[in-house]
């Protein structure tokens, strides 16, 4: 028996927006439906090593694609300073009925892709079709495939985007702008890009909340995808709905943990899994006039879908490394 190895060239090129994009809706229908195995994501924390950094552990089991596996993966706050990804980590592909490792593949492109795909689809179902203005804070490598995902949807909204280096605002804005032919514009603080947005896409690694419950506008839908809070508490505590994509992952960690552990919210206080409303159980966006804040922690079962489309396409075209373990 043999395994492929795919390095993160190999998954690029067996990897588009559209195709995360169909992964995470149909995970999502499917979630909603019940039928997805997946645990919540296992934390470690690794912050007493040279540096501060944690890796995830995340199981699931796609039944109706018969698509199983573990993906591996963290964030290495130090990596910067030796010209490393701050996302590192692998996804395997096992065969559900004999445990044959098929696949093992790099994680950081289908984690940042699968990342900007919830985005887009979480906008989808909570930010209605008349979306005009998006904002987004962050402009790393996820703040682009937000971006890159959202054109698919909103081909035509102005994007305005925000971060403490100037220096990564204009590349964002000047190599998106081209790439997408979007209207991109830079803002010179998180304020002025979130007044008046019809989205706020929040994908920084701030460790503390920074983002005002003022600054965010009637029917405004704000996207939460950092690993930490970084609204501060009144908006929680005011929106008119929260939505997640998994409670058991979103009531520890992210937006909402710290609300959580000061009793401040719990799942009483959710409105619904983005699943339900997927799956059409439960209706999105109401009212135009709805805040609503989303906290999309991540589904493991979103890598292990677009894994297996990333490992049968990869065999068509006869890419990467066959290995016997």
């Amino acid at each position: 028996m043999e395994t492929t190895v795919l390095s993160a060239a190999d998954v690029a090129e067996c990897l588009k927006p559209e195709d995360a994009i169909e992964a995470v809706q149909y995970v999502l229908n499917e979630w909603g439906k019940g039928n997805i195995v997946m645990p919540a994501k296992i934390t470690l924390d690794m912050s007493r090593s040279a540096g501060e950094s944690w890796s995830n552990a995340m199981p699931a089991y796609v039944v109706s694609r018969n698509a199983a596996g573990i993906k591996w993966i963290g964030g290495y706050k130090t990596n910067a300073k030796r010209g490393m990804p701050y996302i590192m980590g692998v996804i395997v592909l096992t065969d559900p009925e004999t445990g044959q490792t098929l696949a093992i593949m790099d994680g950081k492109e289908i984690t940042n892709m699968r990342t900007g795909a919830s985005a887009a689809v979480s906008a989808r179902y909570l930010a209605g079709e008349e979306l005009q203005t998006i904002a987004i804070i962050g402009a790393g490598v996820q703040g682009r495939t937000s971006v890159t995902c959202l054109h698919h949807f909103y081909p035509s909204a102005q994007v305005r985007i925000a971060d403490i280096s100037a220096e990564r605002r204009k590349t964002f804005q000047s190599e998106m702008s081209r790439r997408l032919g979007m209207d991109i514009v830079e803002a010179q603080s998180a304020a002025e890009a979130i007044r008046g947005a019809d989205l706020v896409v929040l994908v920084t690694t701030a460790e503390s909340p920074f983002v005002r419950d003022e600054w965010i506008t009637e029917g405004a839908t704000v996207l939460g995808m950092g690993s930490s809070q970084q609204i501060e508490d009144a908006f929680a505590l005011s929106a008119d709905k929260i939505v997640v994509d998994c409670w058991a992952q979103a009531g520890h960690r992210g937006e909402l943990k710290n609300l959580t552990d000061a009793g401040k919210i719990s799942e009483t206080d959710i409105y619904a899994k983005l699943g339900d409303i997927v799956a059409g159980s439960r209706p999105g966006r109401q009212t135009s006039s709805e805040r609503i804040l989303m906290v999309p922690v991540g589904l493991g079962a979103y890598d292990i879908c677009i894994v297996q489309e990333v490992f049968l396409k990869a065999s068509r075209k006869g890419l990467g490394q066959m290995v016997k373990l």
